[in-house]
């Protein structure tokens, strides 16, 4: 499974939650926070969950940011 960044930055652009509020619930400012949305910064788990709370997405929901890294030669022709 792969982390989808382009989902998180989605879901905290609809709900019209800036960078710094993100930043801030993981103690880290703005510009670091926009390396971990960027990708040149993995995110922890302890992190994620605490940008679920800030996007108000309950854990059970959490599965809408991964995705399946399926190779091609395995996936079935439709």
């Amino acid at each position: 499974m792969k982390f989808n960044l382009q989902k998180l930055r989605y879901e905290r652009l609809s709900r019209k939650i800036p960078m710094k509020d993100m930043g801030e619930a993981i103690g880290v400012g703005r510009t670091a926070y926009y390396k971990r949305e960027k990708g040149d910064i993995k995110i922890s788990v302890d992190e994620f969950s605490k940008f679920l709370d800030v996007l108000g997405i309950s854990q059970s929901k959490a599965g809408i940011f991964f995705t399946n890294d399926v190779p091609k030669r395995e996936l079935v022709n439709r």
